[in-house]
């Protein structure tokens, strides 16, 4: 078999083109991981912040795990801790709406606390069109934690990755 001068370039370049795909491949299956894991970080950072050590939630963990947290509006320090942390699951759900994290990691790590926090706000916070974001997020949640409830342990495993 023989072969001119422009069937081996012809081959030459069908090749380099076949190797440039299988690059391009590679290398986007890489970033949209690198972003994965990007995306995860930043959710995760913004879950710490959550219960950092002063904050809302990390004060009344026990009040909120038990069903007996109250809010007390007379109370400016606890207030301002509150809307802090609506602040903070404002951004969850900006990360949430840009699909940034899998639902099932989000109902895993947060999906406890939604119903208690939903409670806990007031008419006027509800109704506020600066809490919106934070109300819809909270409500989903609370709503995907339900039916995670129901599912079998595995299910559940999902949830996990």
């Amino acid at each position: 078999m023989h072969f001119d001068s422009d069937e081996l370039r012809n081959y030459a370049t069908v090749l380099a083109a076949l190797v440039a795909l299988m690059v391009f491949i590679v290398n986007t299956r890489s970033q949209a991981r690198s972003r994965r894991i990007e995306n995860i970080a930043r959710f995760n950072q913004v879950h710490q912040r959550l219960f950092a050590e002063d904050s809302y939630l990390a004060r009344n963990l026990v009040a909120i795990e038990n069903g007996t947290m109250q809010r007390d509006p007379a109370d400016p320090q606890s207030e301002a801790r509150f809307h802090l942390m609506l602040l903070e699951i404002e951004r969850l759900a900006v990360l949430a709406n840009n699909k940034a994290v899998p639902r099932s990691t989000q109902v895993y790590l947060f999906g406890s606390y939604a119903p208690t926090l939903l409670r806990l706000m007031t008419e006027a916070e509800r109704d506020s069109m600066f809490w919106e974001l934070a109300r819809g997020y909270l409500e989903a949640i609370a709503a995907d934690a339900q039916r995670y409830a129901k599912l079998t342990r595995g299910e559940r495993a999902q949830f996990w990755r």
